[in-house]
């Protein structure tokens, strides 16, 4: 059979249609399947999509969908357990004990701590009865389309929803060749998969843009597809077995397709699902990591077995960049890369930053990028990181592997704080070899950073496939790995299947310890820092003769410092780390004893206006500029400023809509003050800005006693 660019199925329908089906995300769109189309469509095979996650979103409620889609917690695979007794036909006696035992943290082989609340665990049920009716809508909706292959993605909590169409789909239409990709298909998982469920004809483990056109034409030929790299059937699972599984990898970037996501937006906007307020489009300028080649993170399972980093050439980048701005025009583009290229900041940011497309671009970055990048960043729109902070102690740190120091990790948030730019980052704990002294320390550090961005949140690691801690992990220090409790609970397989189709894995230690004793410290702690940080700052005011640290913590020692002359010079070159031999060199240059440096050191540091790990140090002050207080912080501001006696009554008008160093004053004898009907008047105007939002509609004239 010859395939031209009219290829097509019965009645001019395409032969080949893509299906994403629950709980994949209703706020974007796959960009696997959106890829997989776009490079059937340059070998002119004619595909198209199918966003079965619209259909169940439909049924059990948007909002009940996007909980258990986002998968918290992460390990309980609520979203597997939905579909599992539908996949089994309710085989699987331990299922109904599923929400007791994993949920509610009932099982004395649970090894998570926080229970899952009740509301949760009541919307979760509330999704169960509408499964088999979905999965009747899902099925008549792939055989109105008539296509001779189809392809079901698979990542997260997909598997079991997939492996259920996929029966059915068999069950009602044998001549359906019916092949699953994605994560949960990677290399044993996906092997497994085929071994145990029949109605999967094949399976593509890895990355499927080079070898699925191949795979698509020998099936519409009538050919087998055994012996292509990558592909997994009944008939060679286990000669492959022991070998290499991965297709080959997309070597050359700027080969793939452009992205065109018209098929989820026509169907998210004509179905009855509003759009999630967190809609967005995804990007992708890099596969691989490029650290992770150098030194793998012993935690990190996320490249599976394709590590090599390959990037976009920049200006492909750019161009992709801009058509889906102006395709799909006041959404924010979340770039999916694990990490972004260094190299781009000779080429794709500053592209990026001339183009002016006012978007709000996510990335994930290594924390040790230095304040010029940062700015970079900013200019380019992009505006959301997530850095691999992962712990502020050195020892952790060096267990990881992540080749950064917790200075640099606090510098990083500082610089954000003062530009601008939002940080997702996580603490994570529980590695084999940790000393609990270390998260004394961090417990410690906590209150003199409320200023600066929170952990989005604090958690023991996972045991993830993939993982170094997972394919050595009798030699990094874990013992009695096995399966995360939920798959009992999902799968009604025997073991070693259990154990070959889970990704997550439970796990004791060979060195015992009481994590709960030396961590809760710490979750409160970071309580505290989510509690205090938007009424929270360390707030530098330059005024070139005088540098005034107010210090508007909960831990500040006193309101207001005052430096001047060389002080003022050392505190502002601790803008970023510096070690014991820079600031030697400081010393010798500003013609002072490094006796005296070190002093005002330890006296900061005392007050918490500095920190100092061995010989190096860092200042945390944020410089008012970039940086905006809240209304909070201004509050506090004025109450610090009439509790210290520097408030100037005087009535200067002050035409900036923000604080700066306008309002702050230094007299002829030094002393500083604030121009405090000026600040008033300031947060007067914030009051009303916060109200008008909060209301909707313009509030006029408000003027608070203040």
């Amino acid at each position: 059979m010859t395939i031209s660019a009219t290829t097509s199925g019965p009645h001019g329908s395409a032969p080949v249609l893509l299906v994403s089906m629950p709980f994949g995300p209703i706020s974007q769109p796959s960009i696997g399947l959106t890829l997989l189309k776009g490079v059937l469509h340059e070998q002119g095979i004619s595909s198209s999509i199918l966003y079965a996650t619209l259909l169940f979103a439909e049924m059990i409620g948007g909002s009940v969908y996007n909980q258990i889609s986002s998968g918290n917690p992460y390990v309980d695979l609520a979203g597997e357990w939905v579909f599992a007794n539908a996949l089994f036909d309710g085989q699987n006696a331990l299922h109904s004990r599923y929400v007791d035992d994993v949920l509610r943290r009932q099982s004395p082989l649970n090894n998570r701590r926080e229970h899952v609340p009740e509301a949760y665990i009541e919307r979760l049920l509330s999704a169960v009865p509408h499964v088999d009716a979905f999965l009747d809508c899902a099925v008549e909706a792939v055989l109105a389309r008539q296509p001779q292959i189809v392809g079901i993605t698979s990542t997260f909590q997909q598997h079991v929803a997939s492996l259920c169409l996929a029966g059915r789909l068999k069950a009602a239409r044998s001549d359906l060749f019916i092949v699953m990709g994605g994560g949960n298909c990677e290399s044993t998982m996906g092997a497994e998969t085929v071994r145990q469920f029949g109605a999967v004809d094949a399976v593509v483990s890895g990355e499927g843009e080079r070898v699925f056109p191949d795979l698509v034409r020998r099936v519409l030929d009538g050919q087998l597809v055994d012996d292509l790299q990558g592909v997994l059937t009944r008939r060679n699972v286990e000669r492959l077995a022991a070998g290499p599984l991965n297709a080959p990898p997309v070597i050359d970037m700027e080969t793939l397709p452009l992205l065109d996501y018209d098929d989820f937006f026509e169907q998210l906007d004509g179905s009855a699902v509003p759009r999630p307020p967190n809609t967005r489009v995804l990007f992708e300028t890099s596969r691989g990591c490029w650290w992770g080649e150098r030194s793998h993170c012993t935690f990190c399972g996320l490249n599976g077995e394709t590590m090599a980093y390959r990037s976009k050439p920049a200006d492909r980048a750019i161009r992709e960049l801009a058509g889906l701005a102006t395709r799909y025009p006041d959404l924010p583009v979340w770039v999916v890369d694990n990490i972004l290229d260094m190299h781009y900041f000779d080429d794709f940011i500053p592209m990026l930053g001339e183009l002016g497309l006012d978007l709000e671009l996510f990335y994930e970055v290594k924390a040790n990028l230095r304040k010029s990048q940062l700015v970079q960043l900013r200019e380019a729109g992009i505006l959301h990181l997530q850095p691999g902070v992962e712990s502020l102690s050195d020892p952790v740190l060096k267990l990881m592997k992540k080749g950064v120091s917790w200075l640099q990790n606090v510098q990083l948030l500082k610089w954000g704080e003062e530009l601008g730019i939002n940080f997702y980052w996580n603490i994570l704990w529980g590695f084999p070899g940790e000393d609990p002294a270390d998260y004394e320390q961090m417990h410690r550090l906590f209150p003199l950073l409320h200023h600066l961005n929170p952990p989005v949140s604090l958690a023991q690691i996972r045991l993830d496939r993939f993982s170094p801690h997972f394919n050595h992990a009798d030699a990094e220090g874990f013992a009695n790995v096995r399966p995360a409790l939920p798959y009992d609970y999902i799968y009604a397989l025997d073991a070693d299947a259990r154990a070959n189709l889970a990704y997550h894995f439970f796990y004791d230690y060979r060195d015992p310890r009481d994590l709960n004793g030396y961590t809760q410290p710490l979750f409160r702690e970071a309580k505290a820092w989510r509690r205090e940080h938007d009424r929270s700052a360390l707030m530098l005011v330059d005024l070139q003769s005088h540098l005034l640290i107010w210090d508007l913590r909960a831990v500040a020692a006193q309101p207001l410092t005052v430096l001047a002359g060389c002080q003022r010079a050392l505190y502002l070159y601790c803008d970023e780390v510096r070690s014991g031999r820079a600031l030697a060199a400081f010393a010798e240059a500003e013609g002072v004893d490094p006796a005296v440096i070190q002093d005002c050191l330890e006296a900061w540091a005392a007050s918490g206006l500095v920190v100092r790990g061995g010989n190096s140090c860092l200042s945390l002050g944020v410089p008012l500029g970039g940086y905006a207080p809240t209304l909070e912080v201004m509050l506090r501001l004025k109450e610090a400023a009439s509790g210290a006696g520097i408030a100037l009554d005087h009535d200067t008008r002050l035409d900036c809509p923000v604080l700066d160093t306008r309002f702050f004053g230094v007299d002829a004898s030094g002393h500083p003050f604030v121009y405090f009907s000026a600040l008033c008047a300031l947060i007067n105007l914030s009051i009303n800005q916060e109200l008008t939002r909060a209301s909707g509609q313009t509030v006029a004239g408000i003027t608070l006693d203040i």
